[in-house]
Parts: structure tokens; C-alpha cells; sequence
């Protein structure tokens, strides 16, 4: 039997046991609770600073980094037609799928074409999650054509990265006068291929007897732009607005003009910010959903914002994605203006040729002929005259 003074001491140990391990067990609790509270800490730390030291992309195709390029510049007696038709955008088209378009065009009559262009605008051409260029049978009122000019862009880096573009057929010769032309466009790519059509344009220059002095500049490409933001302010991919500016033409002018009208094709970028540049001039909202937010053609009396010499016209994407695709631009001439001012020029040389004044050199050349013969005589009868009054003077 134990004693009492022993089970005191035994209870007094195992009390003394408890409350050590109590003691330790919060110890390891409450270093438990900060080690998750540094991970959390860290956590938000990472996310906080992540932006500032993600990798910017060597290669953004994100900014305006593909000015549109000049198909042809000239000029013609007649005027420029450009229509997408009955265009809409496809969504997106799988192998063995196909999008129809029908144009309509009148020609004027005594008119001849010369020259037409098919734009098919597509995007976001993928197989799987990779981007790829898509491969397409397009065919114009029956007849298979393959494209004379191959535009496109991509963003470049990430996820999404998908390309889009713009591809110009020459239908000149398929064209010969009014009509409904059918476009017809299928995927033939492989079997998880995919890609979208925004629309397709027909482009028209015709000669017309009793048409405009024209000189018109046609401008084709494909330039991804995006300054998205985020509610920061900050660029979601990399590129601010004043790096998302494409070049779209830089024609170079003799004045004087009557009119000049601009068109300007955008695909996907349905946004009001979105700022067409003339010069020093801005216009904001041309990309308005018309014809259709997938397909914008702005088309608009640029006369004003014109000068003599050179000129230059940009896109500027602000607020989200776009595509810049075309630029075309009209200018009537005003002949009789030009005539008189090369009239002018022309008497301006001839008489910087003989050192007289286009206002004195008529009436000079009349009279330096005339001047040494008259002046002549009019010596000799003069001399006479005083040479007679001095001889009646004498014989006075």
C-alpha cells in the first residue's frame, strides 16, 4: 500500500506532464498560425508585384507595329466603288463549313472596270488551343481564285494567340459590268482547325467619259491593336494607346482639290474611343458598329483636312482590341485650276528666262524694234532742224 505522500508526489508529476504538454501544444499552435499567416502574406505579396515583374514581350504584336502597305496609286477619269455586301460574321467556321456573300454593283453606262478587289477579312484562325494560318477555298461567282496578297498579324506571346488578317483577290477580269456577285469561302484546313470571317469587301475602280478627275490611293494590310486596360489604368497587355497607332496612308497632294473622301475598314473593334488622324485632325466614334460591330466602315468627306504636299492619316486603338485592314482615298481634281496655275508657271519661267516681268515683257517686246528705227531718223531730222536755224540766224 502506497503511502500519502507518494501518490501526492505521482499526481503532482503528472500535472506537471500535462501542463507541459498543454504549454507546448500552444506553442506549436501559435507557430502553426503565424507559419500560414507569412504564407498568405507572401502569397498577396507575389500577386501584388507580379505585374511589375512579368517579363514584358520582346514582340508585341499588340501594338501598331504593321503600317498598311499601297496596293496601287493612280488616277482615272470615273470614280471608286467599295461595298461588303451582304457580309455578317461567320463565328467560327470548322472544316468543310462555308460562308456565302453576294455583292451588287451598277455599272454607270459607257463605263469600263479597271481594276476590282476581293477582300476576305478573317480572325482568330486556330487548331486546338495553337494559332495557326488558315487554310481556304474562296471562290468568286464560281470561279476558284487564290489570293495575290497575303496580309496578317498575331499577338505574339501568352495565351490566345491567335492570328487575323486580311487577303486581296484581283477580280478585274471576272467583273465586266452590272451584276450580283457571289462569294463563297470553306474552311479546308485539318480536322480541329477553325476560323472566323468578319465579312468580305469588293473593291471597284472604274473609267467613265462622263465621270470625276479623280487620283485615288488604295491601302491594304492587317495590324493587331489592344490598349485594354485594367481598372488601374494600367495596360492589360503591355501597349498604351500612344503605341497602338497604325499608319494607314501618307499620300502626298497637289493642290488644288475639289473633294476628297476617305474610307477607312476596321475589323473587331466596335469601341467609341477608337480615333481616326488627319493631319491635326481627330475624329473619334468611326468605328460604330456599321455595318456591323464585327465590320466597320467608316467612310468620310476628308476636303478640309487635306493640305498641298504631304499628309498623313493613323488609327488609333483606345480601349480594347481592332484590327486595321484598309484605307482608301479619292481626291477630285480640279483641272481647269490646275491649267491656269501651269499657265502661269510656265510665263513665270519664260520670263525668268529673258529677265522681264510676265506684265512688261508684252509691251516691251513691241516696242525695243520700233525704238532704234524711229530714234534714228528723228536724230538725223533733228540735226537738220537746228543746223537750219542756225544758218537763218547767221543770215540774219
Amino acid at each position: 500500500m502506497k503511502r500519502g505522500w507518494e501518490l501526492d508526489e505521482k499526481n503532482k508529476t503528472k500535472n506537471e506532464y500535462k501542463f507541459r504538454r498543454t504549454k507546448l501544444s500552444k506553442k506549436k499552435n501559435m507557430l502553426y498560425k503565424l507559419t500560414g499567416l507569412c504564407c498568405l502574406l507572401s502569397g498577396l505579396f507575389c500577386l501584388l508585384i507580379a505585374p511589375s515583374l512579368a517579363q514584358v514581350p520582346e514582340n508585341n504584336g499588340y501594338a501598331g507595329d504593321k503600317p498598311l502597305k499601297t496596293y496601287i496609286h493612280d488616277t482615272v477619269k470615273g470614280d471608286l466603288y467599295y461595298t461588303a455586301g451582304s457580309s455578317y460574321y461567320s463565328g467560327k467556321a470548322y472544316p468543310g463549313d462555308t460562308y456565302k456573300v453576294n455583292h451588287n454593283f451598277d455599272l454607270p453606262e459607257g463605263a469600263t472596270i479597271k481594276l476590282a478587289r476581293l477582300y476576305n477579312y478573317w480572325t482568330w484562325s486556330s487548331e486546338g488551343m495553337e494559332g495557326r494560318n488558315p487554310e481556304m477555298k474562296l471562290s468568286f461567282d464560281g470561279q476558284e481564285l487564290e489570293p495575290d496578297r497575303e496580309y496578317s498579324d498575331r499577338k505574339g506571346w501568352g495565351s490566345y494567340d491567335y492570328p487575323s488578317g486580311t487577303w486581296a483577290y484581283d477580280v478585274s477580269s471576272c467583273i465586266t459590268g452590272s451584276g450580283t456577285f457571289t462569294t463563297e469561302i470553306e474552311n479546308i484546313g485539318p480536322d480541329a482547325s477553325c476560323v472566323c470571317i468578319e465579312g468580305v469587301g469588293l473593291l471597284i475602280v472604274y473609267e467613265d467619259p462622263d465621270g470625276r478627275n479623280i487620283e485615288y490611293w488604295i491601302n491594304e494590310g492587317a495590324d493587331e491593336l489592344n490598349s485594354q486596360m485594367d481598372e488601374n489604368g494600367s495596360p492589360l497587355y503591355y501597349t498604351a494607346p500612344n503605341q497602338t497607332i497604325c499608319e494607314m496612308l501618307r499620300p502626298a497632294l497637289q493642290f488644288p482639290i475639289r473633294s476628297a473622301t476617305l474610307w477607312t475598314i476596321t475589323q473587331s473593334g466596335n469601341w467609341e474611343n477608337n480615333t481616326l488622324i488627319v493631319n491635326d485632325k481627330k475624329f473619334t466614334g468611326i468605328c460604330d458598329g456599321k455595318p456591323y460591330p464585327d465590320l466597320e466602315i467608316d467612310e468620310r468627306n476628308v476636303t478640309d483636312c487635306l493640305k498641298a504636299g504631304e499628309n498623313i492619316i493613323l488609327f488609333q486603338a483606345a480601349g480594347d482590341y481592332v484590327i486595321s485592314s484598309g484605307s482608301f482615298l479619292v481626291v477630285e481634281k480640279d483641272l481647269l485650276a490646275e491649267e491656269s496655275k501651269s499657265s502661269t508657271e510656265e510665263a513665270s519661267e519664260k520670263s525668268e528666262e529673258t529677265g522681264s516681268t510676265p506684265e512688261t515683257s508684252g509691251t516691251e517686246s513691241k516696242k525695243a524694234p520700233g525704238f532704234g528705227f524711229v530714234f534714228a531718223p528723228a536724230l538725223l531730222t533733228g540735226r537738220k532742224l537746228v543746223s537750219g536755224l542756225r544758218d537763218k540766224k547767221a543770215g540774219k
